[in-house]
């Protein structure tokens, strides 16, 4: 792992709703861990498995407790030929304004971010 990669990752997760098309995020400030069903909210620390989707955007597979998910891409979600992460982070209860500009403020944000594992696209091509 480079420094300035996970750098660059952290700061593209930081502030990222804890939320996509896997995994639902509602205007109470909470979520569900993908893994075990408990409800996650503000304070809370989590384990997020990442993938770069066609190389612009990132999705975000799986929201869980530290301990309900693997701490590795290949244990987590196998490694494919596009860029992946685990990460870990704390979840924020900052909002965000949607694309249309409405502001949500109970939506859950990824704050305090660590890179814990990630694979280059490169690597599922081995």
């Amino acid at each position: 792992m480079t420094v300035d990669r996970d750098r660059e990752l952290r700061s593209r997760f930081t502030g990222t709703v804890a939320g996509s098309f896997a995994i639902g995020v509602d205007s109470r400030g909470t979520t569900t861990c993908t893994a075990c069903g408990r409800t996650l909210g503000a304070g809370d620390r989590v384990r997020v498995s990442c993938l770069e989707y066609e190389g612009h955007t990132w999705e975000l597979l799986e929201i869980a407790c530290p301990d309900q998910l693997g701490a590795t891409v290949a244990e987590t979600m196998g490694v494919r030929a596009a860029e992946q992460a685990v990460i870990e982070a704390t979840l924020e209860p900052t909002g965000y304004h949607d694309p249309f500009g409405e502001f949500h403020p109970n939506v859950l944000t990824l704050g305090a971010v660590a890179i814990i594992d990630r694979s280059a696209a490169s690597e599922g091509y081995e």
